[in-house]
């Protein structure tokens, strides 16, 4: 079965597909045209890897995430202008390609920066060992000195899996 989801931005109506294609409904001289014609919403990786686009909404140019637009497509209440450091969309196997429903999830700006592949270890130059730390709150905890790498690497990531974690919800 091909189901079709249709939602608004501002005054722009659009048209999500299974297949994660988005179009929009053609415009002409800032009007909807009364024919059936969806135009589909191109999209390209930005320097980071993410899918952006370009989007004229209520006269004014946006630049959006597509990750973003599909959220608020499957999530109709959602804020997508919504810019707090509480309104991250994270994708949860860290694949920017992947944009599936069950990957995307709001986190909070610290929740998505736990969803990184972070080494959390370094060599300490003057004490000649590994150092092992991490960040939760903004402040960096320090774990301690290590003889061997492979030491201060566990430690961090049983840190990690102690700290870093996100509520599911």
């Amino acid at each position: 079965m091909y189901v079709m989801t249709e939602f608004v931005l501002g005054n722009r109506r659009l048209r999500l597909y299974p297949d994660g294609k988005i179009t929009l409904r053609a415009r002409c001289r800032g009007k909807e045209t009364k024919q059936d014609t969806w135009n589909e919403l191109p999209f390209f990786k930005n320097k980071n890897g993410y899918l952006t686009c370009s989007l004229t909404i209520n006269g004014g140019q946006k630049g959006l995430y597509k990750h973003r637009l599909l959220h608020l497509a499957r999530n109709p209440g959602w804020d997508i202008f919504d810019s707090s450091r509480d309104n991250y969309i994270d994708h949860i196997n860290n694949s920017k390609d992947d944009n599936t429903d069950g990957n995307l999830r709001v986190v909070t700006h610290q929740q998505n920066t736990f969803n990184t592949n972070a080494k959390g270890y370094t060599w300490h130059k003057i004490k000649n060992k590994w150092q092992a730390q991490i960040c939760v709150n903004q402040q960096r905890m320090y774990i301690g000195l290590f003889e061997k790498e492979e030491d201060a690497a566990a430690a961090y990531l049983e840190a990690k899996a102690r700290l870093h974690v996100i509520p599911v919800s």
